[in-house]
């Protein structure tokens, strides 16, 4: 295949617009409506999610489908961006290397795991002809009880989240692909979603930069930012990603960013409720951004494409600022050819023994143990565990995963129920201990209350935490407590490892 990059002094305003504006896909092929959508808007970057991957041989026959064709239209291959953050937030998560979360790779004991991971992930998605990785998160997870960061960030103090987003942004570079460091200038402050409202951070600016900030300041090598909707009411009366203020005069004219600027989905709430999409699209190109994202809905797509295309007719955006957008869009996907012509072809995709078993020794060694004692079983051990559940707008329900069927299948002897399905004639005394497995329990009353009631007794018991620490300070009495920092395939594993035999807890929490 081959990888053309057309010049922007040869671009119509309308490719030029189609090259700021990053669109959802709706499906798993190419189909002739969005051929036409396409063909219509000169659309010439996008962005996937769970529901645009069925497998590895689909996805490849799919991209090079989207390359060809956008190729025949715009002259010019397209940047195609994922969140593939690892652990709950991926979009490729069958027949690949199941990447850890960020928070795995900060507790783990295996060194450069961040780097690894950034490494496997970006081969993996050139394989596929995914270009562009939207991660990794640079939010501060203070204390590590920020609900809305949680496992998606690299620990709770600046300095680890540095080093450890340095780590993996190096891998996806090694890889040939492009990273995005993301929600400039830091949501770890914040407590609302801005996929739902619009989250007003009240910190000064000092404490921005000296905190929030502080790992975007200092890892500018980054291909790409990724804004944040919220708004910083030191710096601006407007949501980062609307604000010339913070895009222009703090992160590109103070820090000296030069990478690509790319908004957070402009159907957010946060923008859509208070800007429209017409109006939000159009202030945050002049604000800063090169790239707007449009994840979802044809008919919001269709109107940012059209109000930006007016806006340059109507010089309410400067034709030469759009030039000078898609010119770091070109050098972008000049950075990319090589690492494509290396990985993206039409072979089978295969699962590199020595990568998966890396990932899951990525995992295993990330298990913590905070307090107390190890879990273990005996012959008259209950098991106790909940199945993996959407606690979050960005994660995806992507199968069907469940730790209690594992554990049936390897201790088919014991007791094992999840949350909801005990049976009430249960007689406690008939056990010697009891093994919780927890997810997300304090957004689950049942799994609190019954987690709550078990520590009460006089029984000994074992509470594991499958998202990190979070659940913690809603436990009470709680006296043998770990966790590990995912619900994947690959900490199921983990979990059936250490109950089988001798296994040595080395994570530690990244604090």
């Amino acid at each position: 295949m081959k990888y053309n990059i057309k010049p922007v002094e040869e671009m119509t305003i309308e490719e030029l617009v189609g090259q700021v504006i990053m669109v959802g896909l709706p499906g798993k092929e190419l189909d002739s409506e969005y051929k036409k959508f396409i063909k219509d808007y000169k659309i010439g970057n996008f962005i996937l999610f769970a529901r645009n991957y069925q497998d590895t041989k689909q996805m490849k026959k799919f991209m090079h489908e989207l390359y060809t064709y956008t190729d025949s239209i715009v002259g010019s291959f397209p940047l195609v961006s994922i969140d593939q953050e690892g652990g709950m937030v991926v979009r490729l998560f069958k027949d690949v290397t199941f990447p850890a979360s960020p928070l795995t790779t900060s507790a783990t004991k295996v060194e450069n795991a961040p780097f690894e991971t950034g490494l496997i992930i970006g081969k993996d998605m050139l394989k596929m002809g995914i270009n562009l990785n939207l991660a990794p998160c640079l939010e501060v997870n203070e204390n590590l009880r920020n609900l809305l960061v949680n496992v998606r960030g690299y620990g709770a103090t600046k300095e680890i989240v540095l080093e450890n987003a340095t780590l993996f942004v190096r891998g996806i570079k090694q890889s040939g692909a492009l990273s995005c460091i993301k929600h400039f200038p830091g949501a770890g402050s914040s407590t609302k979603d801005s996929h739902l409202e619009l989250p007003i951070i009240e910190d000064s600016k000092e404490q921005l930069l000296n905190y929030n900030m502080y790992p975007f300041v200092h890892l500018l090598e980054s291909d790409a930012l990724m804004t944040s909707h919220c708004l910083y009411k030191s710096f601006d009366e407007l949501p980062s990603t609307l604000s010339k203020v913070l895009l222009t005069e703090v992160l590109k004219e103070q820090i000296g960013y030069q990478g690509l600027v790319i908004s957070d989905g402009m159907e957010m709430k946060a923008i859509l409720d208070h800007y429209g999409i017409a109006r939000g699209s159009i202030m945050a190109l002049n604000a800063g951004c090169d790239i707007l994202l449009l994840c979802h809905e044809y008919k919001e797509q269709k109107e940012a494409l059209e109000s930006v295309t007016k806006a340059v007719y109507n010089h309410e955006i400067d034709i030469e600022l759009l030039r000078e957008k898609v010119r770091k869009i070109n050098a972008a996907k000049e950075r990319l050819i090589t690492g494509l012509e290396k990985y993206f072809n039409l072979d089978d995709y295969k699962v590199i023994f020595e990568e998966h078993h890396l990932m899951q020794e990525i995992v295993d060694n990330s298990y913590t143990l905070i307090k107390g004692k190890k879990p273990y079983l005996t012959d008259k051990s209950l098991i106790i565990s909940t199945p993996a559940t959407v606690a979050s707008i960005v994660e995806d329900e992507f199968d069907d995963r469940n730790l209690a069927k594992v554990l049936r299948t390897n201790f088919s002897k014991h007791d094992i129920f999840e949350f909801g399905k005990i049976n009430e004639s249960i007689n406690l005394d008939d056990y010697d201990n009891i093994l919780i497995y927890s997810y997300d329990a304090y957004l689950d009353k049942l799994q609190m209350k019954t987690i709550n009631e078990l520590l009460k007794t006089n029984k000994e018991v074992f509470v594991v935490s499958l998202k990190g620490p979070i659940d913690e300070p809603y436990f009470e009495n709680l006296q043998n407590y770990a966790c590990l920092y995912e619900y994947t395939p690959n900490s199921i594993r983990t979990i059936i490892k250490q109950l089988k035999g001798d296994f040595e807890f080395n994570g530690r929490l990244p604090k």
